[in-house]
């Protein structure tokens, strides 16, 4: 089951967007991500920051595992973004509390 904070893949014909859950649509079977990074091709397209919504069919999960330094840097991230519901899922997410 996605979660907000989550981190995932949306595959869609030949590109190819990593980013992190951000919100669900409440009337659509939709998800709000931050586009971290977009490939198209197999070659980087752009990496600046930006919110899609995207139909939840071409959303894949990652399930990545992060080092300290990971998450370290994405409450870096969300602070600089001034998204505060990221930085409290990451830091309730970082000591343990789902």
């Amino acid at each position: 089951m996605l979660k907000i904070g989550d981190w995932v893949l949306v595959a869609h014909g030949s590109e190819r967007i990593i980013g992190y859950i951000r919100d669900f649509s409440r009337l659509r079977n939709e998800v709000y991500i931050i586009q971290v990074s977009t490939y198209f091709n197999k070659r980087i397209s752009r990496m600046k920051p930006v919110l899609s919504v995207i139909d939840v069919q071409y959303i894949v999960p990652l399930g990545l595992t992060l080092a300290k330094e990971d998450w370290d840097s994405m409450i870096d991230m969300a602070v600089s973004t001034d998204d505060q519901k990221w930085f409290l899922e990451l830091s309730r997410r970082m000591t343990g509390n789902p």
